[in-house]
C-alpha cells in the first residue's frame, strides 16, 4: 500500500468527499465494498474515487463553467474539458502565435516546454475520450470534434486528422493483435529498451501506413482524409523550414519528436505484459479474458486525477464507451470477472512507471506494488517470475479474428 494511503480510511464510502463539481466519480455502495473486502481481503483503499479532478490546470468559476457547458458540452460530466480547452486556447495557442513573429529559440524551448508539461497528457486523452464518446452538442459537435483532432492538436505535435483513425478505429478494433494493429507490443521482447526503440521509430511509418490500412478496411474516406492530413502537414514543415525555420522547428518538428515518444512510451507501456495465452484463447477481441491478458489497470496514481482515470486501461478495452467518470466502477462491480481472468493491477504506479520499471530491471519494485487477489499473498519471486512470462513476444502464425466494429463503437 503506498505511503499515502494510511491517512486514509479503508472503507471509501466514508471518507469525506469534496465538491462534486471536483469529483464526480462514480462510487459503488457500502454493502458492494463490504463484498469485496471480504473476498479480496489486500485490495487497497481506491483513492481514485474521492479524489479532486486536476484535469484542467484552472477551473473556470463553477457559475461560468455550467453556462458554458450548458451551450456546448453534451454530457455535464465533462464540463471539465470546457476548462481544459480554455486554458490551453489562453496560453499555448497566443504563445505560439507570439513565437510566430518573434522566434527565438530560447522562446520556442520554454513555449514547448511549458505547454508538454501543463498539457500534453491531459490534452492527449481529453482528445481520446473525445473521440470515443460524443463530447460537443449539436450543432456544435463536428466543429468541436476538428478543432481538438484538427487544429489544438497541431500545438502539441500531433498530425491532424490522424488519431481517430489510429486510435479508436484500428488500435480498438484490431486490440493489439499483429501484425493488423499497426501499434501492436506483441512481436517486441519488452523489457528490451531497443526493441522500444524500433517500436517508436515505427510509429514515424504509421503516418504513411495508416491510409494503406483503411483503404485495406474499405475506409476511404478516412484514408484520403489522413492521407490529405499528412502531406498537408508534411508540406507545411518543408515551407516552413524555409520561411520560418525556428518557429516550424520548436512548433513543429520538436513536438512531433516528443509526443511521438511520449504516446509510444505510454502505448507499449500500457501492453507491456501481454500473455502469451493471448494467441490461442478464443478471439474474442472484448472478453474479459482476452483483454485481462491483454493489459493492466494503474490505481490509486496522481495520473488518473490529471488524465481521466486512464489507469483503468483493461476496463476501457472491454468497453471503451464506459464512461470516464464511470471506469473506477466498472471495475469494482466487476472485480470478480476481472480476478477470474488474472487481471494485473499495480498499486501507487503509473504507466510510465511501470515502463521505466521495467527497462531498469526493477520487476521487484513493480511486485511491491503489485494487488493481491488471492487470500494469501503471493511471494516475490512468484509475482516476478509471473511478469517475466508476461514480457516475452507473442508469436502469432496467422489472423485468427477478422476484426470488426464492437458494438460499443458502433453507438452515440
Amino acid at each position: 500500500m503506498p505511503p499515502y494511503a494510511e491517512s486514509i480510511s479503508s472503507h471509501p464510502p466514508t471518507m469525506q468527499a469534496p465538491d462534486t463539481k471536483q469529483t464526480l466519480i462514480s462510487d459503488v455502495s457500502d454493502t458492494r465494498w463490504k463484498e469485496i473486502r471480504a473476498k479480496y481481503p489486500h485490495f487497497p483503499p481506491l483513492l481514485d474515487i474521492n479524489c479532486v479532478r486536476r484535469e484542467a490546470a484552472l477551473r473556470l468559476p463553477k457559475v461560468v463553467e455550467d453556462y458554458l457547458s450548458n451551450i456546448f458540452i453534451h454530457d455535464q460530466r465533462d464540463s471539465i474539458m470546457l476548462s481544459l480547452i480554455l486554458n490551453i486556447c489562453c496560453t499555448t495557442v497566443p504563445l505560439n502565435v507570439y513565437l510566430f513573429f518573434n522566434p527565438s529559440h530560447l522562446l520556442g524551448l520554454c513555449t514547448l516546454g511549458f505547454t508538454l508539461f501543463m498539457y500534453l497528457q491531459r490534452f492527449i486523452l481529453m482528445m481520446h475520450y473525445a473521440e470515443h464518446r460524443k463530447l460537443f452538442k449539436e450543432p456544435y459537435r463536428t466543429v468541436g470534434q476538428y478543432f481538438l483532432s484538427g487544429f489544438l492538436c497541431c500545438f502539441f505535435g500531433i498530425p491532424p486528422g490522424m488519431y481517430r483513425l489510429h486510435h479508436v478505429v484500428m488500435h480498438h478494433i484490431e486490440n493489439n493483435v499483429f501484425d493488423e494493429d499497426l501499434s501492436s507490443t506483441e512481436g517486441y521482447q519488452r523489457d528490451n529498451f531497443g526493441h522500444f526503440l524500433m517500436y517508436y521509430a515505427h510509429y514515424f511509418g504509421c503516418l504513411f501506413l495508416l491510409p494503406v490500412y483503411a483503404i485495406r478496411k474499405k475506409r476511404y474516406k478516412m484514408a484520403a482524409m489522413s492521407s490529405i492530413s499528412t502531406t498537408t502537414w508534411m508540406g507545411l514543415i518543408v515551407v516552413g523550414l524555409r520561411t520560418t525555420p525556428i518557429f516550424t522547428l520548436w512548433a513543429m518538428i520538436v513536438p512531433l519528436v516528443a509526443t511521438g515518444l511520449a504516446m509510444m512510451f505510454g502505448n507499449f507501456s500500457q501492453h507491456i505484459f501481454v500473455h502469451p495465452s493471448i494467441a490461442t484463447m478464443p478471439q474474442n477481441l472484448k472478453s474479459y479474458e482476452f483483454n485481462c491478458a491483454l493489459s493492466l489497470q494503474s490505481i490509486n496514481h496522481f495520473d488518473n486525477q490529471h488524465a481521466f482515470n486512464d489507469g483503468y486501461h483493461v476496463t476501457h478495452h472491454i468497453n471503451s464507451r464506459v464512461h470516464w467518470t464511470e471506469l473506477a466502477s466498472h471495475f469494482l462491480n466487476n472485480i470478480e470477472k476481472y480476478v477470474a481472468n488474472d487481471v494485473l493491477v499495480f498499486d501507487g504506479l503509473g504507466f510510465f512507471d511501470i515502463g521505466l520499471n521495467v527497462f531498469l530491471g526493477r520487476l521487484d519494485v513493480l511486485a511491491d506494488h503489485y494487488v493481491h487477489f488471492t487470500k494469501e499473498k503471493k511471494s516475490k519471486a512468484e509475482i516476478i517470475k509471473e511478469l517475466k512470462v508476461r514480457l516475452q513476444p507473442i508469436r502469432r502464425n496467422n489472423r485468427l479474428v477478422d476484426a470488426k466494429d464492437s458494438e460499443h463503437n458502433k453507438k452515440e
